[in-house]
């Protein structure tokens, strides 16, 4: 049986092949005799076209971010009348050479769909605050899901804790001049607590 355009886009969505390997897969088969009228290799050098009209990039200072500007548009156009808001949450997360958002679906049925990225960013708050801007996160109020890190900063709090920030924890150390540089520390001699540990407003 020969291979269609629709089975061949198939294979190549189940083997998770990049541009050049869907082309190279496809060109292979064509070399067989293998594809139906109307299949083509140029195919896959143009199959994101359909999606970049949903997204822009912005300069911020000196960084570059991309980002999707309709979420709704997005999934209509990957899958027609399937994308509720409430059965995605939103993960955010950044590593040495990334900071990006991604829509995972609540059972998993879906593959998980990236609706910003920026290879320059840090993981900070005042990016963070232009990453859910930007995605217009107060329209669809999706559940978000990060680490300790993320969560502290999305509620306002202040990016270090010592080394380990928690957004459990909110309560200042006693002595802010000195919260780096001082490594013994007195005993606490009353239930006092310091300073709410909130710096910012929170974003959610």
């Amino acid at each position: 049986k020969l291979w269609t355009q629709d089975r061949l886009n198939d294979l190549v969505r189940e083997l998770n092949l990049p541009k050049d390997g869907a082309e190279h897969l496809a060109s292979s088969l064509l070399g067989m005799n293998q594809l139906a009228k109307g299949t083509k290799v140029s195919f896959y050098r143009t199959r994101s076209k359909s999606f970049e009209p949903y997204f822009e990039e912005i300069n911020h200072e000196d960084d570059k971010m991309v980002y999707c500007k309709d979420v709704k548009g997005l999934m209509d156009e990957i899958k027609p009348n399937v994308y509720k808001d409430e059965e995605w949450r939103l993960f955010i997360d950044s590593s040495n050479r990334s900071l990006k958002a991604v829509l995972l679906h609540n059972t998993n049925y879906y593959a998980s769909v990236p609706i910003a990225h920026s290879t320059t960013m840090k993981e900070a708050y005042d990016n963070l605050k232009i990453i859910l801007q930007k995605i217009q996160y107060d329209k669809h109020k999706w559940l978000i899901c990060g680490d300790l890190k993320v969560s502290g900063m999305l509620l306002g709090q202040q990016s270090g804790f010592t080394k380990t920030p928690c957004f459990l924890c909110l309560w200042d150390s006693r002595d802010r001049a000195k919260h780096y540089t001082n490594h013994k520390w007195p005993k606490r001699k009353s239930l006092k607590v310091g300073e709410n540990n909130v710096k910012n407003a929170p974003m959610i």
